[in-house]
Formats: structure tokens, C-alpha cells, sequence
């Protein structure tokens, strides 16, 4: 629970691919991924390099070069005002964004992640937008997420050398 450490409602692990927490007693737990197109309904599109890396949180997305995961950090969390179940993530002051911006919480599409947080089972993006709008409409305070790191790195360089094997 390293996220209710940071005082988080919500946690994302890039390198275990996980989304956990509780809003408003409604507990989540999901694989989610993010950066390197990760998500993509397209065959192939992942680049596996970038995705789910916390050593290339600061890749930025450029024309059709894939950005890479999420920074880490504090997130407020609220509903897009455009886009039907996108949750946007505000960064808190002190995140070093390194000149990224316009994250959040979304589903699969063809261009995956480049940087956004894409739950895997899109039942889930349904929940936490739910959750986040009840708490917009009741004026209570809105959810925090916490992004970070926190496992067994070598998980990480196996997925590399296998990407290296087959490329």
C-alpha cells in the first residue's frame, strides 16, 4: 500500500502494472498500463521499450515516436470535460513534469498510451469515472493518485531482453 503512504486514494505501479486503491469504500484493482503505445488494440503497436519503463518517464511523445509512462508523482483526479469515461490527471506543483502534460485515465483505443494510464478491463474506467463524478457532484474533494515504482526491477530487464531476443 506505498500509495496510502503519499496520502493517495489511488495507486498506479508502472512496474508492476497495477492500479490499486479505494474511493468512497469502492476498492479497484486492476492491471493498467502506460507510455510506449501500451493498450493499443493494434497487433504490434506496443514499443516495448517505452512501455511500462519508469527509467523513460521523461520520453515525450513526438508526431508518431510513442511517449514514454506517466511521470511519477501526485495526481488530482477529474473528469475530462470533452471526452466520455476520460478521467484527466492534474499534476501537483512539485511533480517535474519535464515539459509533458495532458495524462489520464482512458481505454484502450488504436493508439494505446503515451503516457496515459489505460486500465485494461474497460469496466474499470467506467467505475473510476463514476467515482470521480460523485465526488465532483457532491463538492467533496477530488480523488488523489499517486504514480510510482516499487518492485522487482528485474521483471523489468527480463522483458527487455526477451523485447532484444526476438527484435
Amino acid at each position: 500500500m506505498y500509495y496510502k503512504n503519499m496520502g493517495a486514494d489511488l495507486g498506479f505501479n508502472i512496474l508492476e502494472q497495477t492500479l490499486n486503491g479505494e474511493i468512497d469504500g469502492v476498492s479497484i484493482s486492476a492491471h493498467a498500463v502506460s507510455g510506449g503505445r501500451a493498450g493499443s488494440k493494434a497487433p504490434g503497436a506496443e514499443n516495448p521499450i517505452l512501455a511500462n519503463n519508469p527509467y523513460l518517464t521523461s520520453v515525450k511523445k513526438q508526431g508518431k515516436r510513442a511517449g514514454g509512462p506517466l511521470i511519477m508523482g501526485l495526481y488530482t483526479l477529474r473528469t475530462h470535460e470533452k471526452r466520455a469515461n476520460w478521467i484527466r490527471l492534474i499534476p501537483y506543483a512539485d511533480n517535474r513534469m519535464r515539459g509533458r502534460a495532458g495524462f489520464a485515465i482512458h481505454g484502450r483505443g488504436a493508439r494505446g498510451s503515451d503516457g496515459c494510464i489505460v486500465p485494461t478491463d474497460f469496466n474499470v474506467v467506467k467505475l473510476l469515472h463514476s467515482l470521480v463524478a460523485s465526488r465532483e457532484a457532491s463538492g467533496a474533494a477530488a480523488p488523489i493518485l499517486a504514480v510510482y515504482a516499487v518492485g522487482d526491477f528485474d521483471v523489468l530487464d527480463r522483458r527487455l531482453a526477451e523485447w532484444s531476443a526476438t527484435a
